[in-house]
């Protein structure tokens, strides 16, 4: 395991960017896939409190309801994680408006035990309507994700920031972020994917309308696109065919999806096996 400064890591993508090499973030809900992610040159691995569910067989907006304490789940993820990724940044996500935490405190400890950065995950920009409001106007909603992206960089932490729109995108970016995650809502496809989603045109016009904003705060800032059709290596190109943007990140992309369609192939190769005819 190695921990990586906010300095390194930065340098690494931009260089990336100057390339036109497309950087791709991976979500992992298990040591196994963090493993594997990193032996295949990942950029940045993703632990949050959704992965655990992904890979329990569960939607990933589980992670959104109360049936877990997201941040200490991340923790324990952590400690499956960091100590069998060699090579690769591993991003710790907090609930930002945990009342029951410092958040000044698990910051650093999210760091101690060998994360590289911080994410805002799970993110209240996943809510809209009356309860988003309710919930921002009560101090536990998305501005209290946007104080965590701006403790962390007055920490000289590295941070990637989920955004839904772009005014999200402009206060992610003034609060220090280092990554924007253009979030176009769950992601579709396989066992549990979210159908009812964008279209790809819609997608791709959200995607290419958060980066305008988001160069005009930032020229330099580095920008991925993520969920909604977006949901293979495919559907990834065609955004990157269609928007301006640098990369993807991938949860269930990464890890969900490829383990379902890898686990049927497998099943169904051995179901089909033949044992030898009785003499």
């Amino acid at each position: 395991m190695k921990q990586f400064t906010r300095k390194e890591i930065v340098e690494d993508l931009k260089e990336k960017v100057k390339r036109r090499e497309p950087i791709i973030i991976g979500g992992a809900g298990i040591g196994l896939v963090a493993k594997m992610a990193d032996k295949a040159g990942i950029d940045l691995i993703m632990a949050y409190n959704t992965g655990p569910f992904r890979m329990d067989g569960h939607p990933s907006c589980i992670g959104y309801l109360a049936y877990g304490d997201s941040n200490a789940i991340t923790m324990s993820l952590g400690r499956q994680i960091l100590p069998v990724v060699e090579h690769t940044p591993v991003i710790a996500g907090i609930g930002a408006a945990d009342p029951y935490r410092d958040i000044d405190m698990l910051i650093d400890e999210m760091m101690r035990i060998g994360f590289s950065g911080i994410t805002n995950v799970p993110t209240a920009g996943a809510y809209d309507g009356r309860f988003r409001h309710r919930i921002d106007t009560a101090n536990v909603g998305y501005p209290e994700e946007i104080k965590l992206i701006r403790k962390c960089s007055e920490k000289d932490i590295f941070t990637v920031a989920y955004a839904y729109t772009p005014d999200e995108v402009k206060a992610m970016i003034q609060a220090g972020v280092d990554v924007i995650g253009a979030h176009v809502g769950a992601t579709s496809g396989g066992t549990c994917g979210f159908e009812d989603t964008y279209s790809m045109d819609e997608a791709c016009e959200r995607t290419q309308a958060m980066f305008e904003m988001a160069v005009r705060e930032n020229p330099d800032i580095i920008f991925t696109c993520h969920g909604g059709p977006f949901e293979g290596p495919t559907e990834v190109q065609e955004c990157f065919d269609r928007t301006d943007v640098h990369g993807f990140i991938g949860a269930s992309s990464i890890e969900r999806i490829p383990l379902e369609r890898a686990i049927v192939e497998t099943v169904t190769e051995f179901k089909s096996l033949h044992l030898r005819e009785k003499k």
